[in-house]
Formats: structure tokens, C-alpha cells, sequence
């Protein structure tokens, strides 16, 4: 545990307390997912609790109905995680790459899911890889591959 990487885990606390929504951004390989999962080992020692983050790898075949779906079960463990003031963390993993990401956003920002609110109890985090505008070598490069 890096002094930086403990300011982050206090900000993204500050966060939690504050109702206001966490985005982590960075490079792959990064380590964006590590330290979520860290912070969350820390919160659930001494407990009995076995879960209390909730990863989703989002690509590009997440579905509405599967982050529907990802929420209620998130809401199932809330509620076995309340009982022992622990707190939920659900996890967005690379967030940006769903066509989906307008209910991700509906979920942490205005906390309702198609318009019923989402519990209280879980804490939203989502990470992101930095967009990168390809070079046109880039581009036909890539296009070869999916255009034969």
C-alpha cells in the first residue's frame, strides 16, 4: 500500500459519505481494479461477510437487461451487508465499452434503475480506459480486420 494509493481509498471514501458518484480512469494494467478490490478487503476484515464487491467486466455485449439484472443481485447482498454495517460496492469494470452505459449512468448518477430507485446501500464505482483517436494507419488497419 503506496501513500498514493491511500489518498485514493480516502477520496473514494469521501465520496461514498458524500452520495457523489466515483470514476476511475487509467491505463490498462493500471491496477484501477486492485485497488477497488483492496479497499474492499479492508472494509470486510474482522466480519463475517464474504462479499462485498460486486464486479461487473462490462464489453461490448452487456445488455440493459444484464445490468438490470447485475443491480437486483447487487440489492440481495446490500441487504445481508447492512445487516453487519458494511457497505456494497458495486464495480463497473471498464464501464465505457457498452452500449448500455446511459442505465450505468441512470444507476450511479441518479440512482433509479429504469425509474425505481436504487437502494441506498450500495456504493457505485466506475472505471474507464482513456479514449484514444486512432491514426487513419490505425484505422485501416483495424477495419482490415473486420472488413475482409
Amino acid at each position: 500500500l503506496t501513500v498514493d494509493n491511500l489518498i485514493k481509498i480516502l477520496a473514494i471514501q469521501m465520496r461514498f459519505r458524500c452520495g457523489i458518484p466515483v470514476v476511475i480512469m487509467g491505463e490498462t494494467g493500471c491496477g484501477k481494479t486492485r485497488l477497488i478490490r483492496y479497499m474492499c478487503d479492508l472494509a470486510k476484515q474482522g466480519k463475517r461477510i464474504k462479499k462485498n464487491m460486486l464486479i461487473m467486466k462490462v464489453h461490448g455485449g452487456i445488455t440493459e437487461k444484464d445490468v438490470i439484472e447485475f443491480i437486483q443481485r447487487a440489492e440481495e447482498q446490500a441487504v445481508k451487508n447492512c445487516k453487519a454495517n458494511l457497505d456494497t460496492v458495486v464495480f463497473f469494470d471498464e464501464a465505457n465499452t457498452t452500449e448500455a452505459i446511459g442505465l450505468i449512468k441512470e444507476v450511479m448518477c441518479d440512482r433509479r434503475i429504469n425509474g425505481r430507485p436504487v437502494s441506498p446501500d450500495l456504493k457505485f464505482i466506475a472505471a474507464c480506459n482513456p479514449y484514444r483517436k486512432h491514426t487513419e494507419d490505425m484505422i485501416k488497419k483495424l477495419e482490415s480486420v473486420f472488413y475482409v
